[in-house]
Formats: structure tokens, sequence, C-alpha cells
């Protein structure tokens, strides 16, 4: 019987380590650009200390459907973290894998804070990897199966939703090989590809910020937040902080 293979378990794989160690660099330069408080990361949960390693945001909560590697639960797309307390949330290959890609924006839209940034790592399917992922999707296996979505797609979701697009950074100038020879890892196969096929690499990286024109009267000065919601399974936490219009 055909054993399915998560992303968490591929990224442990050598073609894995090799495309993370090509998206470290633009995510540390993307993450020292983002502060506060409360950060949440949906997917590849067991990356978290890899990924977040540059991150200048006081405490990550992690989030997923399975108890291994997490913070809290989610229940399908719906998100158990208060409205209006997160400064920061990290969507790693969450939107390729979901069922309702549409309803997982509206809940980050929802948690964020006005100015606050959502960062995006998933497939780019105007490349190799999207060829391949449309010849082998069906095997349901990662990182085949699910959904690629391209950036433009992406940006107009969040568009409607109120956000502008900040950065957009392509990632993982590889080919989708499990075994890269000496070619592949050299410095100028890299330097090529970023300058004349730029377009194909593996992932797109894209950071947005909230941007909410308030219709209603400014809050207090001072106020304080929860990330978790009541519900949540994890216990809840505050604090006090400036909130500046």
């Amino acid at each position: 019987m055909h054993q399915k293979i998560s992303l968490q378990d591929w990224y442990q794989g050598a073609l894995g380590q090799h495309l993370l160690a090509k998206l470290q660099a633009p995510l540390d330069s993307a993450l020292a650009t983002c502060f506060g408080y409360y950060a949440l990361q949906i997917g590849c949960t067991n990356l978290s200390e890899t990924l977040f390693r540059q991150a200048r945001v006081q405490h990550v909560f992690r989030l997923g459907e399975e108890l291994q590697s997490v913070d809290a639960l989610i229940d399908k797309q719906s998100l158990p973290i208060a409205s209006d307390s997160t400064d920061l949330v990290v969507l790693m290959h969450s939107l390729s894998q979901s069922s309702d890609p549409h309803a997982m924006l509206r809940e980050v839209n929802r948690v964020l804070i006005p100015d606050g940034k959502l960062i995006i790592i998933d497939f780019n399917p105007v490349s190799l990897w999207g060829l391949r992922h449309l010849l082998q999707g069906w095997l349901d296996d990662a990182p085949w199966s699910g959904h690629y979505y391209t950036a433009r797609r992406l940006q107009d979701w969040l568009r409607l939703l109120g956000f502008d697009m900040l950065q957009h950074t392509r990632s993982g100038h590889i080919l989708p090989l499990q075994h890269q020879n000496r070619l592949t890892r050299s410095h100028l196969f890299n330097r090529f590809t970023r300058r004349w096929v730029n377009f194909s690499a593996a992932l797109n990286l894209m950071v947005f910020e909230k941007k909410i024109i308030p219709l209603t009267p400014a809050r207090q000065r001072w106020i304080k937040r929860q990330i978790l919601s009541p519900n949540a399974a994890s216990p809840t936490v505050g604090r006090s902080m400036k909130y500046d219009k």
C-alpha cells in the first residue's frame, strides 16, 4: 500500500533541506522588517525554530491540524485566535494544502492588527516544479499534492481583503530532482537561473501588510490584546501595549 508523504516529512529529506537552505536568506531578510509581540505560523510547524531564527517578534504560536509540533489546533479553517491580536502571520504551504484558501485568508485578516504583516511561502506553479506538480499531483504526495497558486492570484485575493503587497521574492533556483549534481549546486548555475529564468524558481515568498481604513472612532491609546481566544486549547496570554493609530 502506498504511504502518503507529508510536507513536514518531505522537508527532512535531501531535496527539502536543499530548498529550505535556499529559502532561509530571503526569509531572514523579510522577517527582519517585522516587529511586534505575537506571531502565528501555520504549516510545517516542525520547522519553526529554523524559520524564525531572525524574527523580531517576542512570541511565536504554531497552529496545525495535528498534535505534533503545535501550540493550538485548527478546526478546519477556523483559527482559535482573538480578533485584532496578531502582529505577524506566516503561512508555510498552508494555502496550497487547504481545501478552502479563501476562508483561511479571511481568518488571517480577522486576527491581524492593522498594519500587521502576512508572509506567504508556497510553491510556484510557473516553474519546473509546477510542471512536475501537474504530472505527479495525482499521487497525493508532498510536495506535488495540493493546489499551486500563482503570485498574481494570491495578490488579487489579498487586495480584495485590504492588503498591500510589500515584497515578492522568488527562491529556490534548483531542479525538482531528489539528487542534485555538482552543476545544479554550483554558484554559477544559481547566478544564471536568477538572472535569466528567475520566474521559474521553486518558491514564491510574498510579504503583505494589512491596510484598513477605520470606520469607527479610534480606540483608547492603551489597550490589552489577547492572542488566543477563550476556546483555544492552550492557556490564554495577554499584555498591555501602546497602540498608535
